[in-house]
């Protein structure tokens, strides 16, 4: 059994660097938000209206995703440390 957990630990660590190349991949294809004065101009383009479907909203969600995976496998690692090694009981 700790055989399987060390095994199932080093796959989720494999899978966390991979993740987080590929969450600095997807942060650096994103590009710079520009907020100036075209800020206050509230005028509506059909870019803005369909942002989601352009690359900028793709690498957006690509993000967020991959930072929801990397938070979940974060919790199963530390799941697989706690379950290997169950707290010490003192038979006194």
């Amino acid at each position: 059994m700790p055989e399987i957990m060390q095994t199932i630990r080093v796959v989720l660590l494999i899978a966390e660097a991979v993740l987080a190349v590929a969450l600095v991949i997807s942060i650096f294809f994103q590009p710079a938000n520009t907020t100036g004065i075209s800020a206050l101009d509230n005028t509506e383009t059909y870019y803005t209206r369909n942002k989601k479907r352009t690359t900028e909203g793709f690498m957006k969600r690509a993000t967020v995703v991959i930072s929801i995976l990397m938070a979940v496998i974060a919790v199963a690692f530390f799941i697989t440390l706690i379950f290997n090694n169950p707290p010490a009981t003192t038979g006194v």
